[in-house]
Formats: structure tokens, sequence, C-alpha cells
């Protein structure tokens, strides 16, 4: 499906690109929450177009599969890394980026490119991030864009849905290679060790990282700080040991590394909204029904 004129693009800054949405988005999809805009299937850009691209910016959210050919990604805090066929290239609004063809091979794509209140959902829990991603040789999109370019209401909403899908299946692979990285060691490690306060300068000597490496890097694949997601995960396994267990709250706070249960008590409160005598009456009273 060729590009709709759905999408301009602003050259009018000496420095940066900027892609953007002139087409109101249709009553049926602003009713869903989930616009794709449109697709480009079989497209190609030249070797060496990564060189010729400027920084850029969209204003919607762009899935590129490269099945064929090379190319070359970058983004702010990243150095510039290869791209191979059989990766893809996510770009959420407003995250300044580049990418195209490498020196000697052109850019041989399908992609496809949305927006809407669902997509921006999807965004803020961390299942779209920019970045590149593994989606393998087959060939994904174009069934997509055949959907998209039959009208009829049911053809919209499953393109919509398998697209979801689309992008479920890159985050969870992504995930599941992420589990076995260090940071994927270190956080199983916090969860084996549930007594135990960890150090930041403790868990990045672990990965082999510097203390502001390590927080990135976590931040990148958890969503949350160090500090925050050490003490959630704490929180959350005593929540689990009051729903589970008849250990006292003084046991659960001991087991999960707090020596004073009044100050695990107004941290838990702080995180449920109830202190942990009430969660442990109200799930109780839950499990009987």
């Amino acid at each position: 499906m060729p590009n709709d004129k759905k999408i301009e693009f602003d050259y009018s800054s000496p420095d940066l690109v900027i892609h953007r949405i002139v087409s109101r988005t249709p009553e049926l999809h602003r009713n869903y929450g989930f616009w794709i805009i449109n697709a480009s299937v079989g497209c190609s850009s030249p070797a060496g177009g990564f060189r010729q691209c400027r920084e850029r910016k969209f204003e919607f959210y762009s899935l590129s599969h490269l099945y064929d050919g090379g190319g070359e990604f970058w983004q702010p805090g990243g150095r510039e890394r290869p791209l191979h066929p059989g990766e893809a290239v996510l770009i959420a609004p407003g995250d300044l980026h580049r990418y195209g063809g490498s020196d000697s091979k052109p850019y041989i794509e399908d992609s496809i490119r949305f927006t809407g209140p669902l997509a921006d959902l999807l965004h803020r829990t961390g299942i779209i991030r920019t970045g590149v991603y593994e989606l393998g040789p087959l060939r994904r999109i174009p069934a997509l864009a055949e959907l998209i370019a039959d009208p009829s209401s049911p053809a919209q909403i499953k393109a919509n849905i398998l697209l979801q899908q689309l992008l479920t299946d890159l985050y969870f692979e992504h995930r599941r290679r992420e589990e076995s990285s260090p940071i994927g060691e270190v956080i199983a490690l916090i969860k084996a060790q549930p007594e135990k306060w960890w150090t930041v300068a403790e868990l990045a000597e672990l990965c082999n990282l510097s203390m502001d490496q390590f927080r990135r890097n976590f931040l990148r694949h958890t969503g949350m700080l160090p500090k925050r997601y050490l003490e959630e995960l704490k929180l959350r396994q005593s929540a689990e040991l009051l729903f589970s267990t008849r250990e006292t709250v003084a046991e659960i706070a001991g087991r999960c590394g707090y020596v004073d249960p009044y100050h695990f008590s107004r941290r838990f409160k702080r995180l449920f909204g109830v202190s942990p005598e009430r969660y442990r009456r109200d799930s109780n009273l839950f499990r009987l029904r």
C-alpha cells in the first residue's frame, strides 16, 4: 500500500526534519482509540541512505521491518549500530533518530505508521519503545496493508488488533532476550534474596558497569530506577506473603528486609493504599468468595 499522503515532511528547519500527520482521524478509529495511518510494502532506499538521513522526529508511531539489504540506526545516547535483515525499527512520537541504508547495502523494508490513545497507552506502559527489535524473516506487515486497504469496519478493526498483537510479540521477544542479559541476571538475584537491601554500587559492580551506566540500563529494562524497583518488589512480595501465609506482619516485614515493622507498614500503605492488616483481611474475604 503506497503512502497515501496522510503524512508530510517538514524540511523548514536546517537541522531537524519533522514528519507530520495531516489527515483527520476517521470516526471508527477515533472511537476505537487506535488508527493505522498507512503502510508501505516492499520499499527500498539506496545504500548510503543513513549518511544522508538528517536527524528527525515523527508525530506518529512507526514500525519498519528490514527484510533485506542492510542499514544503520542511531538515537541520542547511543552509538550508531548496524541493522540486519529480520530486525525492525520502532519509533515513538517525538523521539529523535536516524536510520537508513548502510554504506554498502540498500534498506529494503515493509513499514507501517499508526497513532491514537491506545497506542499512547502501550507507549506509557513500555510495550512501545523506540529501538531495534528482532522480528525475524516472516513479513507480517503486507497482510496488515491488505486489511487497511479494505475500508470495511471488520477489516479495519482486525488490522488494528493484529498490529497490537505484533507490537506485543516484539515486546515479549525483546524481554526474553533481555532476561539473559546481565541486568536480567541481577533482577533474578534480587528476587531470590528479598531480605537484602542491595546498593546501586553493588548491583552495578555485578554487571561490570559504572553506576550511571547501570541506572540507564536498568531503567531501559524495567521502566524504573533501581532503588524504586527494589522496594516495590519487596512490598509486592510481602503482599503475596500476607495473602498466602499466616505469618505476622512483623515476620513478613523482616523476611522482606524491613527492620522496623512500622516503617514497613507506612511504605506498604503508600504503595497499596491500605495497611498490611487491612490488605490481609480484604484478601481473605476475597478468597472466601
